[in-house]
């Protein structure tokens, strides 16, 4: 592994800054290289990010189920104002656990 792949995988791991520093200088880095480095990791740690979040977006049909399951459970939560309490609290809760279980699923 080279000096630079050595960084990005340093980035990757979710090291701060510090701690990077500290695992490069006992790889044996001077500490011009570390300040390049650090930099170039960067660079190449945002830009694979930025591209897969670009290509694993969310789809239209996700956002749009999203966006239906919200405008639902705003009408049962205007039922639950106008007194239909338990079906509008049960209805909100499964609608709500429908969202938050589409939110984190990958």
């Amino acid at each position: 592994m080279n000096k630079l792949e050595f960084s990005i995988s340093l980035r990757e791991k979710g090291l701060v800054k510090n701690e990077m520093i500290k695992e490069m200088e006992e790889n044996g880095f001077d500490q011009s290289e570390i300040d390049y480095y650090l930099k170039k990791s960067d660079e190449i740690y945002l830009n694979q990010l930025l591209n897969y979040k670009q290509s694993s977006g969310q789809t239209k049909s996700s956002r749009t189920f999203k966006s239906i399951t919200l405008l639902i459970s705003l009408a049962l939560l205007a039922g639950v104002f106008f007194g239909y309490a338990s079906i509008g609290l049960i209805g909100l809760f499964i609608f709500w656990s429908l969202v938050k279980f589409g939110s984190y699923r990958r």
